[in-house]
């Protein structure tokens, strides 16, 4: 990757987040990630198993191997894709589904009913729930899919066709990635791989103040020591079942998200990740921030500062692909109810599977997590710089800033979260605030705009600036020689490109117009 310029480099000493992104790091992260291939053909990872099989018969194209007579049974697959999807039956199975999603909902009814194979098409979860979300609709009733939740119908109103000698990996993977037993293969290679050196610490008793800004602010971490509410989502839901939370690209009420949770068929679940919790219920007044922190110095930003807090409810298999939290910000996470299954990587370390563009600003990852660990999980496993961890009811997790990390609940789950920037990354947020302007996330440009609408992020004014008034200014409480260190970082943003080459010129560097200097004298 190429470097992006840091005008002071001892701003960012001792951080595992760097702003500076190398080439050669990039090559060591992928030979990494390929020596880490050939070490997981051979470990013990566990097998991810499914026990259940296709409800309309279908099979991966790779059961065709396994037939007695596979050239029979191929022909007779073929055949019957040409007379169920006639003219259709040219195109693979991965752009007839690309066509299907410029359809409506009356086209993609009336498609199902010319043929069984183009039903199973037509009725999958994923194509309805696009429809769903994209006309805005709020149900007063989850019906157990999408589709019947859009018609408002129940399980057995609904045809099923079966395809039965009909082979589609497009239409298998979303079932299968939904009906891996994923919570089994993870408490399975958490005792198979349980090094030290792969687990995340847990920690029982807190550090101090100055352990956490000298070595714990670099690594994450389980904190066990803390008094958390005991919160049930029977009693949530019994208490708050009227309001509306956020739940990623809808915006339901919590009884009707109680009814999603305990019947989906998605692949990636719908995961209530709500901000505004603490504007509409007293959950944010029932409980502390721990102490070790508590010192958050985006704090000083009072009014202006970004969305920093959340209540996160899910049920098994939700959770978050990878991502590095925003503005370079470390992280709390506490799981009131359930269990977290936590993946994570130091920021100069690329997840497997994981692709970004030069500054990170566009992440490309598989679509679900599920889908991660079926194809990635392995691989990851023997890779040095892999952490992993269960994080249960009353313990909280500790992000630092710039780290990779996917999250997945192994169980229905409730959590708190909060972003922070302790003293040991002030220097980090600063430099992606001045580096990375067109990242910074979590601002609104408007007081009066939508709470849900995630483009409308970014700061309506300088925050770089404001945040160094205030780290600086009168209610400051960092040392002096932190304050000067800052003031000199700003100050170097500041000096011209003359000044620079100036200040060059006094520290030895010189440069000339091309003629040689003893020709210069001559003339």
């Amino acid at each position: 990757m190429p470097t992006i310029e840091q005008p002071l480099a001892a701003a960012t000493e001792r951080s595992d987040y760097s702003i500076d992104l190398f080439m050669n790091d990039k090559r060591k992260s992928n030979d990494n990630i390929k020596k880490a291939r050939k070490r997981a053909k051979t470990s013990r990872v566990p097998i991810m198993s499914i026990d259940k099989q296709h409800p309309l018969g279908i099979q991966p194209v790779g059961n065709l191997i396994l037939s007695s007579d596979a050239t029979a049974v191929e022909q007779r697959s073929r055949d019957m894709r040409a007379v169920n999807l006639g003219a259709f039956s040219v195109l693979p199975d991965e752009i007839l589904n690309l066509v299907l999603q410029t359809l409506g909902a009356k086209e993609l009814r009336t498609l199902g009913y010319c043929s069984r194979v183009f039903s199973a098409f037509a009725t999958q979860d994923d194509l309805w729930k696009q429809l769903f979300v994209s006309q805005g609709k709020a149900p007063g009733k989850w019906y157990g899919t999408w589709r019947r939740t859009y018609y408002k119908i129940y399980e057995d109103q609904e045809a099923c066709l079966r395809c039965d000698g009909f082979y589609s990996d497009t239409l298998y993977r979303p079932f299968f990635c939904t009906n891996m037993r994923s919570t089994d293969y993870i408490r399975d290679c958490l005792k198979e791989f349980s090094a030290d050196k792969l687990q995340i610490p847990h920690l029982d008793i807190s550090p101090s103040q100055e352990e956490f800004d000298s070595e714990w602010a670099y690594k994450p971490f389980i904190l066990t020591s803390h008094k958390w509410p005991s919160w049930s989502f029977s009693d949530l839901v019994k208490s708050y079942g009227d309001l509306e939370f956020i739940q990623e690209c809808v915006r339901w009420r919590l009884d009707v998200y109680a009814q999603y949770m305990s019947s989906n068929q998605d692949e990636s679940p719908l995961y209530l990740f709500d901000r505004e919790f603490g504007d509409k219920t007293s959950m944010a007044s029932e409980y502390e921030t721990p102490s070790l922190f508590d010192s958050d110095y985006l704090t000083l930003l009072k009014d202006i500062r970004p969305d920093y807090r959340w209540i996160i409810i899910g049920p098994e298999r939700s959770g978050s692909t990878f991502h590095k939290d925003p503005n370079a910000t470390s992280a709390w996470n506490a799981v009131i109810q359930g269990s977290k299954y936590w993946v994570m990587f130091p920021p100069d370390v690329l997840p497997p599977g994981v692709y970004t563009s030069a500054d990170e600003s566009s992440v490309t990852s598989p679509l679900s997590i599920a889908e991660w660990l079926a194809e990635f999980h392995k691989t990851a496993l023997t890779m040095p710089d892999f952490k992993h961890g269960v994080c249960g009811p009353g313990e909280m997790l500790h992000v630092p800033s710039g780290w990779w990390h996917l999250v997945v609940n192994l169980e229905d789950t409730i959590a708190i979260t909060q972003n922070f920037v302790p003293f040991s990354h002030i220097m980090s947020v600063l430099c992606f605030f001045h580096n990375k302007k067109d990242q910074i996330s979590g601002f609104r440009k408007k007081i009066d705009c939508n709470a849900d609408d995630d483009e409308n992020e970014s700061p309506n004014e300088d925050v770089l600036t404001a945040f160094i008034d205030k780290l600086t200014g009168e209610e400051s409480k960092l040392t002096d020689g932190m304050i000067e260190k800052i003031k000199n970082w700003a100050q170097s943003l500041e000096m011209s490109y003359w000044d620079k080459l100036v200040d060059a010129k006094e520290s030895g560097f010189s440069f000339g117009f091309g003629f040689d200097e003893d020709e210069d004298e001559d003339n």
